[in-house]
């Protein structure tokens, strides 16, 4: 599988881009990350697929530099395509499919999961994105590499609405935004009561990976019906600037109808 060494110099310059006086979590910004793009064959049948809108809020016209985070590292980054003018749109069907369209290197897109970096080099954007299956489908955000939306060292994040029993399953993505090294994640499920829900467990994410699994199988909790849940997540050790972009998602087990849970700060 490929590893691309542009990854670390990816993650330095976005880091670096200017904020352009935009102080939201939410507002335009130069660099943005779709927590969780698909393009896989689905339980119940159908494929997945992650649509992707870029709006430029730019006075000038914006180039889309992409990169794919996955388990095993980070692909590009890639120009898209498509040179987008001020208040202008341009929408991708399935990003997965265009990146792997971008990528002359054979590496295989088609089967993955993973977070999609954005860099518009100096232009604010915004990003949506949705991913669809026939009539199902959820919804993703762009997000900003800030505090508000990211753990860190000293900084929890959490996930609600954990749910296991025999209608729905829980899966959790986390994405690396560290420069260099790693970062390593203790993640908690408590109960409606306060207790916790089977053990804590760590996981520990290399600098742009991503990674995604069920938090009760982790966590080592028995089969049966756990409802009312929600996530705790601690970033303990390494990159002491590196941020950790986390999401969670629900899926019907019979439907394969499915639900996006964003995290949210802890204090």
């Amino acid at each position: 599988m490929k590893k691309n060494l542009c990854c670390a110099a990816f993650l330095v310059l976005a880091a670096q881009l200017p904020l352009w006086g935009y102080s939201s979590e939410s507002s335009p910004n130069p660099y943005k990350v779709v927590p969780e793009a698909v393009w896989a064959l689905a339980t119940g049948g159908g494929t997945w697929v992650t649509e992707v809108q870029i709006t430029n809020f730019a006075t000038e016209s914006a180039t889309i530099h992409v990169s794919f985070a996955y388990s095993g590292g980070m692909t590009g980054p890639f120009p898209l395509p498509d040179s987008i003018s001020q208040l202008r749109s341009v929408r991708y069907s399935n990003i997965l499919a265009t990146i792997d369209s971008l990528d002359s290197s054979g590496f295989v897109y088609y089967g993955r999961v993973g977070a999609i970096h954005f860099n518009a080099v100096g232009c604010p954007i915004q990003v949506q994105a949705k991913t669809v299956n026939g009539n199902y489908g959820k919804t993703f955000p762009g997000l900003n590499n800030f505090a508000g939306i990211t753990a860190a060292l000293g900084r929890p994040m959490i996930i609600q609405d954990l749910v296991q029993n025999a209608t729905y399953r829980t899966s959790v993505g986390v994405a690396s935004t560290s420069e260099s090294g790693l970062l390593t994640a203790t993640f908690t499920i408590i109960d409606a009561t306060g207790g916790t829900v089977g053990s804590p467990f760590s996981k520990t994410v290399s600098a742009g990976w991503f990674i995604s699994f069920n938090p009760f199988v982790q966590a080592g909790v028995p089969s049966g019906t756990y409802e009312n849940c929600w996530l705790l997540i601690e970033v303990t050790g390494g990159d002491l600037e590196g941020l950790l972009m986390c999401y969670g998602s629900l899926a019907n087990n019979y439907t394969n109808d499915t639900y996006a849970l964003i995290a949210k700060m802890y204090n």
